[in-house]
């Protein structure tokens, strides 16, 4: 049963019908529908002239429909759950906590894949693969479908950035050609691997709610294969306000939302990785200090120091109140965190006693506990 997207504009309910073409307008009543082509949702919509003439309805677009659909839930008929990671604002760690995610449940044994799906500013492979990612190619299987690129044996990567000539090259795509590579990323990827499929297959998506967004939902609802999403957001208000719209998109797709990750809200590390400067001059005394802190009062070296960015935090928390979905917690921002994903490493084994260790940890319990799987199908 195709159920709507419901999308709201000024108050008024525009919802968009499961099966809308990708490129279509917000509050396509469907290319099926009877009112397809002459709702005034359709003005406009580079669409509206084959749903008018019914050609979505003909015998042979059924069935493309059809084959799209089957194809979908063949490549992913051995995953067991689709996580998105989401974020209507830039810049606040997505790629960070997607690529950890991945990293700390790979450590804990599962099989875990990630699919970069934001085409212009793909991050993904690095925070899997360290600088070993620029010289990964990716290959087609007997049956023809992309094999991604793995890290270890249980933790595989998919990424536009295996299909450029050059690691720099800039994606200069417009919306149709983005939905085309992710409908085949969600399609064409054999995640088989050597572990015969995925535990979890994790998302890494780019800002906002836009094409990229509503295709890889769209396509995943058509195969009923959302199984939800963790939003990240930083404290401060201006990413807030962003991240609230996510929520509602979230809300009015119907994806899950399994949790709201507040991150880089402080500052975490230890004293002697901080450096010392003189207060008017700015000339180095890092040197100076930790040898007087080493003679007078060594035991303040063990300490760890932490700074609150954004001031007190509280508003993410505060947010998943509102909006009714779980807050799972802070995750400092730690330049050995930062240093992990530059190396694609998994931080937990690096630094296992750290807190932002102990917040990733969290983080993939309360992941596997609300999708849990069957791991002795694994042995």
């Amino acid at each position: 049963m195709n159920e709507p997207m419901q999308i709201e504009e000024n108050g008024k309910d525009v919802s968009s019908s499961k099966d809308a073409p990708a490129n279509a307008n917000t509050g396509c009543v469907g290319p099926t529908a009877e009112g397809a082509g002459k709702a005034s949702a359709c003005d406009g919509c580079p669409n509206q002239g084959a749903c008018s003439s019914g050609a979505f309805n003909s015998p042979e677009a059924v069935a493309k429909a059809e084959a799209e659909t089957q194809a979908l839930q063949s490549s992913l008929h051995n995953v067991s759950h689709v996580v998105l990671v989401l974020s209507g604002k830039g810049g606040v760690g997505k790629s960070t906590v997607a690529a950890q995610l991945c990293h700390t449940l790979g450590s804990q044994g599962y099989a875990v894949g990630l699919l970069d799906v934001d085409l212009c500013g793909p991050s993904a492979p690095r925070m899997v693969m360290g600088d070993d990612f620029a010289a990964q190619t990716i290959h087609k299987s007997g049956s023809g479908a992309w094999t991604p690129v793995y890290n270890r044996d249980n933790v595989a990567v998919m990424s536009i950035s295996f299909l450029l000539q050059d690691a720099n090259q800039a994606v200069v795509w417009r919306g149709p050609r983005k939905n085309s590579l992710i409908q085949q990323f969600l399609t064409q990827v054999d995640w088989t691997g050597e572990t015969d499929g995925l535990d979890y297959l994790i998302v890494d998506t780019p800002p906002g709610t836009s094409d990229e967004h509503i295709s890889t939902v769209q396509y995943l609802q058509k195969a009923n294969a959302v199984s939800g999403a963790v939003v990240v957001t930083t404290p401060e208000e201006v990413s807030l306000a962003d991240v609230r719209k996510e929520l509602n998109f979230c809300q009015k797709t119907k994806v899950p939302v399994l949790g709201i990750v507040e991150n880089m809200g402080h500052l975490q590390t230890k004293l002697p990785d901080l450096k010392f400067v003189h207060p008017q001059t700015g000339d180095d005394m890092t040197e100076q200090m930790l040898k007087v802190l080493q003679e007078r009062c060594p035991e303040v070296l063990q300490c760890a120091v932490t700074s609150e960015l954004f001031g007190r935090g509280g508003g993410a928390a505060a947010m998943a109140d509102a909006y009714n979905v779980p807050f799972w917690g802070r995750l400092p921002l730690d330049p050995k965190l930062l240093q992990a994903c530059e190396q694609g490493k998994a931080y937990v084994q690096l630094e296992p006693t750290s807190q932002a260790s102990s917040a990733l940890q969290d983080f993939s319990g309360r992941l596997v506990k609300r999708l849990p799987v069957d791991m002795d199908k694994q042995s």
